[in-house]
């Protein structure tokens, strides 16, 4: 017995050690099954997210500038003859509202007049002068015709052709003579040649003027004129040139309290741009602005607003909705974040204007107010705050 001993010692160590390692290699094999088996997927948390719900619509910019309203014509008025200052219109003072054609003041010069007279004198004799050569030429056209005589005689002289001439000129000559002393004899009467407002009075009762002498500053009231410098990027909001001179455009004038309106139109362009600065001119135009309510002076500070053309299929987002990135971040079909890049149309102070792809242009499009740089394009949203714009 003693003999068996050792064998039945080593079988039954070789049956623990098996059931021990079939005993592990099950453990093993259900601790890779159960690695083996697929988690199940954990659950999506939604993004809150606040959007605007928007579609499509025509929209036009509003365009802003300064500028000073310039008088239509500006007019250094001068004596055009010289001569003592006889008389002053009453209306003739600083601030006064003068009309076309009235006298504004006079002027005495005894040598023009007398010129007038020599003029006069002249053209009589001339014209005088004319009628005898004419009778002359007749008388030698029928001396000629009753000698018989065939053909042209050798010299025009004959038939007095030359003096006929030099008599007709003659004639013109005073002519011209009597024009220019009667305008020189007008011009002593200087007459406001437009309705005005007489900015500066510069002669006095007795004064003696010489030719070009400035006499006053004229300011003319038929309108006032604009001038705004806008950026080309502006431009391309407006119509063309053209269109906005022939449509005379509307623009709103406003004081620069922004307590006093007036209507004015586009009236010029300017057709090259500041090479300094890269601007070009656009002109308002504000008819009859001493008769408004209240008037708008001349000299004044004011602020122009103009409204561009419509531009189409244009969303109107907050000016918040526009990333740093330069991107617009809306919910997709699947309620997840999509986005794409953006260049606006153009901005205000409040709104940014956008042109969005061709797909999003049909349908109403939930777009985030506050877009942030964490988002990622596919997370889970949930919109919040909705409005319809």
């Amino acid at each position: 017995m003693k003999r068996f001993l050792p064998w039945i010692t080593l079988g039954l160590s070789i049956i623990v050690l098996a059931a021990v390692y079939v005993y592990i290699s099950a453990a093993m094999h259900k601790q890779d099954a159960s690695f083996s088996r697929q988690r199940p997927p954990a659950q999506e948390t939604p993004l809150d997210v606040s959007v605007i719900t928007v579609n499509v619509s025509s929209h036009a910019a509003a365009i802003g500038a300064v500028g000073i309203a310039q008088p239509h014509q500006n007019l250094t008025l001068t004596s055009q003859v010289s001569g003592e200052v006889m008389t002053l219109a009453d209306q003739f003072e600083i601030g006064s509202q003068v009309k076309q054609g009235q006298t504004l003041l006079t002027l005495s010069n005894i040598s023009l007049k007398s010129d007038l007279a020599s003029a006069q004198n002249q053209l009589a004799n001339a014209s005088l002068a004319l009628k005898e050569e004419q009778r002359q030429v007749e008388q030698a056209n029928a001396e000629w015709r009753a000698a018989g005589l065939d053909g042209d005689p050798a010299s025009d002289l004959v038939l007095r052709a030359p003096q006929l001439a030099s008599a007709k000129a003659d004639v013109t000559a005073a002519k011209a003579a009597l024009a220019l002393a009667k305008d020189n004899v007008e011009k002593l009467s200087i007459k406001a040649p437009f309705d005005s407002i007489v900015v500066s009075k510069d002669v006095s009762l007795g004064s003696y003027l010489s030719s070009n002498t400035q006499v006053a500053t004229l300011y003319s009231t038929d309108r006032v004129m604009i001038n705004i410098e806008l950026s080309l990027q502006d431009w391309q909001k407006l119509p063309d040139a053209q269109t906005l001179i022939a449509e005379r455009w509307p623009a709103t004038v406003q004081s620069v309290n922004g307590h006093d309106t007036w209507q004015g139109y586009v009236k010029q362009a300017g057709f090259h741009v500041d090479s300094a600065s890269g601007l070009r001119s656009l002109f308002i135009a504000v008819d009859r602005p001493l008769e408004q309510t209240p008037a708008l002076l001349p000299g004044s500070y004011v602020k122009i607003a103009l409204e561009g053309a419509q531009q189409q299929r244009l969303w109107q987002l907050p000016n918040s909705s526009l990333s740093q990135k330069s991107q617009i971040w809306y919910i997709d079909q699947d309620n997840r974040l999509a986005n794409f890049d953006t260049t606006p149309v153009f901005v205000d102070q409040t709104s940014v204007y956008i042109e969005p792809p061709a797909v999003l242009q049909n349908t109403p499009q939930q777009v985030l107010t506050h877009p942030y740089n964490s988002y990622l394009t596919g997370m889970l949203a949930n919109p919040l705050q909705r409005s319809t714009q």
